[in-house]
């Protein structure tokens, strides 16, 4: 399994548009891929008022593939959103526990 990390900083008094799309579009649009296991969305808090995130869980890396394309170490963003980012952080890991989950 492969957990993918999103963090997204929007520009300056944009956090309410992309919020929107955020909830509207991008969580639903990801959700309903094949192979999407678990997702976890966060707003800005004070320290970090741009930053919004996305935790995902995908079976393996060829569903990943699949909604992300051959380039899926890249972040895939939509024409829609574009003009909300000023950057972008993506890192992808493997599960340290086979069902995903390690007991504190």
């Amino acid at each position: 399994m492969i957990l993918r990390v999103f963090v997204v900083t929007i520009h300056d008094g944009m956090a309410a548009e992309f919020e929107d799309f955020f909830q509207k579009i991008a969580i639903p649009q990801v959700k309903k891929w094949p192979g999407m296991l678990s997702m976890h969305c966060g707003k800005p808090d004070p320290d970090n008022p741009n930053q919004f995130c996305m935790t995902m869980i995908w079976r393996d890396v060829e569903a990943l593939t699949d909604f992300a394309g051959e380039n899926w170490r890249e972040a895939r963003i939509e024409p829609e959103e574009k003009h909300l980012i000023e950057s972008v952080s993506l890192k992808h890991f493997e599960l340290m526990a086979a069902n995903g989950h390690v007991e504190l």
